[in-house]
């Protein structure tokens, strides 16, 4: 499973500056995709420190929160990127937009794809960043992959996880990279489907299966 970037640059969204219309709070996010001759392609995540407020321990993206002195999406995401992996924007190549999405936590977050062309030498921030995580995309052709089905004031929802080796990925990183891979990986899994075990989110640990 791999992404053909060229063609894909050619799909993303290439406007920076426009803003969502939206009264939720405004974020955006770097998807950094690597290229390696013994891993292939794949993502780069980080787990997030454990002792934050806002998802403390969960994998994501580097990103974050708009900041007054940020002009943009892009350069809200490319500063977080610098904050939390501790390597320039430079070791990015971003190719487009992809298309944003609304968190029922009170978030609107729009993400950014970038190749990464460093060396993996992060000096990430411990303050914020538990541990930088390598995937492969092979991995999530192989790992435990589940859908938990609910209610909300929406409607009908959902929730999607994979059961990785360095946790368990879900939540709006995991909807992002599915609508990612789906729209140009054709990523065809079926999840299975998963009712829910805890009380609080992320409301299933397939450990308790």
């Amino acid at each position: 499973m791999n992404l053909d970037l060229k063609s894909v640059q050619g799909k993303l969204s290439q406007s920076w500056h426009s803003m969502p219309d939206t009264t939720k709070k405004i974020s955006s996010v770097i998807i950094p995709i690597f290229e390696l001759d013994d891993l292939g392609q794949g993502l780069i995540l980080t787990q997030r420190a454990k002792h934050l407020n806002s998802h403390p321990g969960q994998i994501s993206f580097p990103g974050g929160v708009l900041d007054p002195e940020d002009k943009d999406l892009l350069q809200c995401a490319l500063r977080e990127w610098e904050e939390e992996m501790g390597v320039s924007r430079e070791q990015l190549t971003v190719l487009g937009k992809h298309e944003g999405m609304q968190t029922r936590t009170g978030f609107h977050i729009t993400p950014f794809l970038g190749k990464y062309i460093g060396d993996f030498q992060f000096s990430h921030n411990e303050d914020e960043v538990e541990k930088i995580i390598i995937l492969p995309f092979s991995k999530l052709l192989k790992a435990p992959f589940y859908s938990l089905q609910f209610t909300s004031r929406n409607g009908d929802d959902h929730s999607f996880y994979f059961d990785l080796e360095d946790g368990l990925l879900w939540g709006a990183t995991c909807e992002m990279i599915i609508r990612l891979l789906n729209d140009y990986a054709s990523f065809d899994r079926k999840p299975i489907q998963v009712q829910p075990n805890l009380n609080s989110p992320p409301f299933f640990d397939p450990k308790l299966i």
